[in-house]
């Protein structure tokens, strides 16, 4: 009789984009999981400091859904969950950590922590640093109507991805019309396209400085209503420009294939005291160390230089990692 497959826990929470994270390494280990969907606490910073191993930053509900039997293996991201993932292990001595992102915590006190260079996590024994952010990766073949578009437009096809200002970095409309001038050039000299897609995060200044910016011009198309989805277009692109505020969507854009060139962002008042004029000289979150990581692998260029690397998938890294942990746990 064989043995039953390990118990995998996913602590999911509200962010969508670490969510995608968790499960995509759950999906990737082609095992049996199981989701937890944690809510916390308005004092969960504080219920955090006071209890680093323990359920009390999290409401009732979420409580009840941490229940036996125990998992074997616990994945997470971020900060939150780690009291909960930390509780978990005293319950049951055999159950894994895995974490994802930075912990903000000794990184000895997991089993596995999967990061990227964005993060300021120290070097250690449990420490796997990835070179890009993982993605749910499916297959997703164009529609018939996605590949009339795409073919009715000149070739070679720019992808300009836009996405948006986050914490410590803005997002100037007045770069992003200047960016998109640029490429409209660069697209017309080769007899081709430029192709702009937003994300729900671009502010619509941003799309109407670019709309008039290059409204004399006729080799672009703004993709801004869904006609044509996200992966197709970075399929389809002969050449990928993306805007620098999100590691999800430039880790995106570099396993594509094609040359990819980085369009650059700006620091906000708080994110030039928070940061500091070096990248890596803080020790919170700085995407600057993401960018020189990639760009000393030869991975990205600019918009005037664009580069294309190769580089293994972050995902298939980071699934071997965790079954290397479960050793004969997994068949």
């Amino acid at each position: 009789m064989s043995e039953a497959p390990p118990r995998v826990w996913v602590l999911l929470g509200s962010r969508v984009g670490d969510n995608n994270q968790l499960l995509a390494l759950a999906e990737g280990l082609g095992l049996p999981f199981e989701t937890r969907t944690l809510t916390y606490r308005r004092w969960w910073p504080l219920m955090l400091r006071l209890f680093p191993a323990g359920l009390a930053l999290i409401d009732r509900r979420s409580r009840n859904f941490v229940a036996p039997p125990w998992p074997d293996l616990v994945i997470g991201i971020g900060r939150r969950s780690v009291a909960v993932a930390r509780w978990l292990k005293r319950k049951n001595k055999r159950t894994m950590i895995v974490r994802l992102g930075n912990p903000r915590a000794d990184p000895r006190l997991f089993d596995l922590v999967i990061t990227t260079g964005q993060y300021p996590v120290p070097p250690g024994e449990t420490v796997l640093r990835l070179p890009l952010a993982m993605g749910r990766h499916k297959d997703l073949p164009a529609t018939e109507a996605e590949t009339n578009r795409l073919a009715a437009l000149p070739r070679p096809h720019l992808l300009f991805s836009l996405g948006g200002a986050t914490r410590y970095w803005q997002f100037p409309a007045e770069r992003m019309a200047d960016t998109a001038r640029q490429l409209v050039r660069r697209a017309a000299d080769q007899g081709g396209t430029l192709l702009i897609a937003t994300s729900p995060r671009t502010p619509r200044q941003t799309v109407e400085a670019i709309r008039q910016a290059l409204a004399a011009a006729n080799d672009w198309e703004l993709i801004d209503d869904g006609r044509i989805r996200f992966p197709v277009l970075l399929a389809d692109a002969d050449e990928n420009y993306v805007t620098a505020d999100s590691v999800s969507m430039i880790s995106e854009a570099v396993l594509a294939g094609k040359p990819v060139g980085l369009v650059p962002v700006e620091l906000d008042p708080e994110g030039d005291k928070a940061l500091g004029p070096q990248p890596g000289s803080s020790s919170v979150r700085d995407i600057r160390r993401f960018w020189t990581q990639l760009q000393e692998q030869g991975l990205i260029g600019t918009v005037d230089h664009p580069a294309i690397g190769r580089v293994e998938d972050s995902l298939a890294i980071a699934v071997a990692a965790v079954r290397r942990l479960l050793g004969n746990r997994v068949q």
